[in-house]
C-alpha cells in the first residue's frame, strides 16, 4: 500500500479531559467517567529515553533504549475548585478549597484533541499520570492594558501496569479506508478512555 502523504499541520488544542484511574494492576485497568477540564491553552508532552551502549570488538555492539520519563505540562484558562481537588488531592468542602502538606495527587488518565490545518484532528489519551510536580499561580495588579493570569500544571505520566502502554493516539489526517475501528473511536473519543481495538471483520 502506498504511503499516505498529506499537507496538514497541527494548529490547535481543545477539550483537555481527565478520568480518575480506579484500578491499575497487572490484570486490570479501569477509570471513572471522563470529565472535561477548563478551556485549553497549551499542552506539552516530553518523552525522555535513556540510551546505553554496549561495546565489543572495539566498536558499538548494541544500543539499548529504555523509557526514562514522560513529563506533561498543561495550561488552562481556569480550574474550578472541584477540578483542583480532583487533580491535586486537596479538599473542597462547603465552598472552601484547602491545601494540606499531606495532599497526594490522584492518578488520572488525560486526553485531548488538536485541530489540524486540513480541518481534521489528532486525538490523544495518556493512560496514567499524576500532576504532582506543583502548579504555577500568578497574581498581578491590574494595569491599563488587560493582562490575565492562567494556571499551569506539571505532572509525570508513566506506562500502565497491564500492558505497559502509556499513550494512545489517532491522527485523523492519516486514517485510511480500512482503519474502521479508529474511525469509530474518534466519533466518541471522550466517552471513555480509549483502547486499541481490531478492525471489525
Amino acid at each position: 500500500m502506498a504511503e499516505l502523504v498529506v499537507k496538514s499541520r497541527r494548529m490547535g488544542l481543545r477539550d483537555i479531559s481527565i478520568a480518575l484511574v480506579t484500578e491499575n494492576t497487572l490484570s486490570n485497568y479501569t477509570t471513572e467517567a471522563v470529565k472535561k477540564l477548563a478551556r485549553s491553552i497549551s499542552a506539552k508532552v516530553t518523552e525522555k529515553k535513556k540510551v546505553e551502549k554496549t561495546y565489543s570488538d572495539d566498536g558499538t555492539e548494541e544500543v539499548i533504549e529504555t523509557l526514562d520519563s514522560i513529563e506533561v505540562e498543561i495550561e488552562l484558562n481556569d480550574l474550578s475548585p472541584e477540578q483542583e481537588a480532583l487533580l491535586k488531592g486537596c479538599k473542597f468542602t462547603n465552598g472552601f478549597l484547602v491545601d494540606n502538606q499531606d495532599d497526594m495527587a490522584n492518578e488520572i488518565a488525560m486526553g485531548w484533541r488538536a485541530k489540524r490545518t486540513d480541518q481534521k484532528y489528532e486525538f490523544v489519551w495518556l493512560y496514567c499520570g499524576k500532576f504532582n510536580e506543583g502548579a504555577t499561580e500568578n497574581y498581578e495588579t491590574q494595569e491599563d492594558k488587560l493582562k490575565t493570569q492562567t494556571p499551569k500544571l506539571k505532572g509525570t505520566f508513566y506506562p500502565r501496569e497491564k500492558d505497559k502502554n502509556w499513550r494512545i493516539r489517532v491522527n485523523e489526517s492519516y486514517l485510511q479506508e480500512n482503519h474502521t475501528s479508529a474511525k469509530a473511536a474518534i466519533q466518541n473519543w471522550f466517552s471513555k478512555v480509549q483502547e486499541p481495538t481490531e478492525n471489525a471483520a
